[in-house]
């Protein structure tokens, strides 16, 4: 992939212009995702005319009520809705004590795999709460992810086995994971709402980044001197990954709230050498979707990424086009009600953002195996959308893209 030409760096647009289309609930959640620069616009929106069970709803979706919760109340607890406040205060209570569980089963599992001389990895979550965080408390995850050499899958599974995880009843077809990057999930037996991924790779087999998990044993760290054969992957990798994992693996539509608050914690905590991140993402094939993720975080919640490392990393596309491939990301964000009006024009504007071609994909597409992991239901599998469906979505398309290109006064 060769460097593009480049004109006069492009000038970003403000906060309040890329999320001036959100809906107020979104731009709440967004802004809590951000440090204390956000403080005085939280404090606006919570004056405003906020629907707080649909923001509640959202912010479950993304697990960060017990952030959100301690964030609200110290910067506009007067200003919210007693009975709100109260259920945050409840469901936040909860999530502590379902991390403390979590993190009481991450540590008798790791003592199970050191027990065997299986050597780990704590990947997303689970390593940045020992590194970017101060705890899993302060990183709410429902899952934990752990990588191990293939020649140790198996093992590590039965090691798992014994110690309390679970098969977890009526999922995916196990042979559909023979081509994944992870082993079929565990359930916790003491807490369904735990599970456990045991990865031998990043990504599926079919993927496009030249970035795997021998470059992340080669710079990983030890997670504690207490803990044997247990690593974290270095911060820059770490970065790297939680960037492919939303541009990529999830197109972007899911996990942004996480993604900026781990975003904004390496960058604050890792001391990220950019100059590394730069190079290290373009030899990967994945600075296109690093510059989308970075320019997502930088643009909503206002996470402090230093300019010239976006110009870096920009794809050959010109201001006007990235503004209005920002607004349809922005616009469609959380897995609730998106506004783009059809699977088919969203997977080309993705394609248009992230330009596989140029960038050394080839023709992989991150939504090649979707069907795959489909479960089907009591009635089969789920029931094709209908003509006179498909003609309505068609016929917004026109309409949407032209509120993508219009330029906000």
């Amino acid at each position: 992939m060769t460097a593009p030409s480049r004109g006069r760096s492009e000038s970003l647009p403000s906060q309040h212009s890329v999320t001036s289309t959100v809906p107020l609930e979104e731009r709440l959640l967004l802004l809590t995702a951000g440090g204390e620069a956000n403080d005085d616009a939280l404090r606006d929106l919570v004056a405003g005319s906020v629907d707080w069970h649909r923001f509640l709803a959202l912010a479950q979706i993304e697990r960060a009520v017990p952030v959100v919760y301690p964030r609200l109340r110290a910067v506009a607890g007067d200003r919210l809705p007693a009975e709100t406040m109260d259920r945050m205060r409840r469901l936040a209570l909860v999530s502590d004590f379902a991390m403390l569980h979590l993190e009481s089963r991450m540590r008798e599992s790791l003592r199970a795999l050191e027990t065997a001389n299986v050597r780990v990895m704590l990947l997303k979550g689970a390593a940045l709460a020992h590194t970017a965080y101060a705890g899993v408390r302060a990183r709410p995850m429902s899952d934990l992810d752990v990588l191990v050499d293939p020649s140790n899958a198996q093992l590590a599974r039965r090691l798992m086995l014994g110690t309390g995880w679970r098969d977890l009843p009526g999922g995916v077809p196990a042979d559909v994971y023979d081509r994944h990057h992870h082993l079929p999930p565990l359930v916790d037996g003491r807490s369904t709402e735990l599970q456990l991924e045991i990865h031998t790779a990043l990504f599926p087999l079919r993927q496009p980044f030249a970035f795997d998990a021998s470059d992340l044993w080669r710079r990983a760290s030890p997670l504690a001197a207490s803990v044997a054969h247990a690593y974290v992957p270095h911060p820059v990798h770490a970065l790297l990954h939680a960037c492919l994992h939303f541009v990529w693996s999830h197109q972007a539509r899911f996990g942004v709230w996480r993604t900026i608050r781990d975003v904004d914690a390496l960058t604050r905590t890792a001391a990220i050498d950019w100059d590394d991140f730069v190079a290290t993402a373009r030899a990967t094939r994945g600075a296109t979707s690093c510059y989308w993720a970075l320019r997502i975080v930088t643009g909503t919640a206002g996470v402090s990424v230093p300019a010239r490392v976006l110009e870096q990393l920009r794809p050959p596309r010109s201001a006007y086009v990235l503004r209005a491939i920002e607004r349809h990301f922005v616009r469609n964000l959380f897995p609730v009600e998106f506004a783009c009006p059809s699977v088919t024009l969203d997977h080309a504007l993705w394609e248009l953002a992230v330009m596989p071609g140029w960038s050394g994909h080839g023709d992989i597409r991150p939504w090649d195996e979707e069907g795959e992991f489909v479960i089907p239901t009591a009635h089969g599998t789920p029931m094709a959308t209908s003509r006179r469906e498909r003609l309505r979505r068609f016929l917004a398309s026109p309409g949407y893209i032209r509120t993508l290109l219009r330029t906000p006064s």
